[in-house]
Formats: structure tokens, sequence, C-alpha cells
């Protein structure tokens, strides 16, 4: 599968959240007119997100980070795309998002703001009530 060319428009944000077990974690979402897909990832997925590239997934060089819905999230790139495939592992996923690599700094970019929040510190300029009751107590940096 390749890229649609050209790509079709798309926007790129991340949230802060709390998962089910009441971690902080970073809701990345990545939008367009015709789909919309949110990945839960926790503080650690961040950190490999922003340290790693993924691989190519012919190589099983995918690289498992997030959660979408109850289905894993798994990240590859060959050439000059990126693919993010959701579903039960990177054979038989459900769903599958073809951007271009390039979307790959943008992602980084929107979950670089969440580093405070995840490392439990204080919530980015403008998120405060997009974050549950329990961290109402806390200031914007």
């Amino acid at each position: 599968m390749k890229a649609p060319t050209p790509p079709i428009p798309y926007s790129i944000f991340a949230n802060p959240t709390t998962n089910k077990a009441g971690l902080r974690c970073a809701a990345l979402n990545v939008m367009s007119e015709y789909y919309g897909v949110a990945i839960v990832l926790t503080a650690e997925e961040v950190e490999q997100l922003l340290q790693k590239d993924p691989g190519v997934w012919a190589d099983r060089q995918s690289l498992r980070l997030g959660r979408c819905h109850e289905s894993g999230v798994f990240w590859s790139a060959e050439g000059e795309g990126l693919s993010i495939l959701i579903g039960h592992d990177d054979e038989s996923w459900s769903v599958c998002l073809m951007l271009p690599f390039t979307v790959l700094e943008e992602i980084r970019q929107a979950l670089k703001g969440l580093t405070p929040w995840l490392a439990g510190r204080s919530l980015p300029q403008g998120y405060l009530g997009h974050v549950p009751e329990d961290y109402a107590h806390l200031k914007e940096e």
C-alpha cells in the first residue's frame, strides 16, 4: 500500500488523558475530513516514539506503541511512507493508515507538548478542563 498522492489533508493533535488504570497518558489524534483515529500512549510509549523511528514491516521492525480502543497499534515505515496498523498484531490488523513519513515529526511535536503532564508535573498551556477532575488542581505552565 502507498500513501495517497497528493496526501489527504489531516490534523495532528495530542491531549492529556488517563487510561483505565488511572495512569497519565497522551491521546494522539490523527484526523481528516474522511477519518479520525485516537491512539492512547503511555509515557513510556511516547518516549519510545520520540526516540526511535519505526522500522520496515517486512523486516519485522514495527514498533508496538499505543492502544486504539482495545487493539494494539503498530508503527512501521518504508521509504517515504509511514504506516499505522491497528489490530491484534501487525500481521492481522483491522485498520491501516498510510501517511507521508514527514507526519511522524508532526506527531512527535504534538506529543512533546505533553511531556510535563506525562512526568506528573503540570499541564501545558490551554489544556485545563481537558483532563479528568482528579487533575483539576494542577496549574498550567
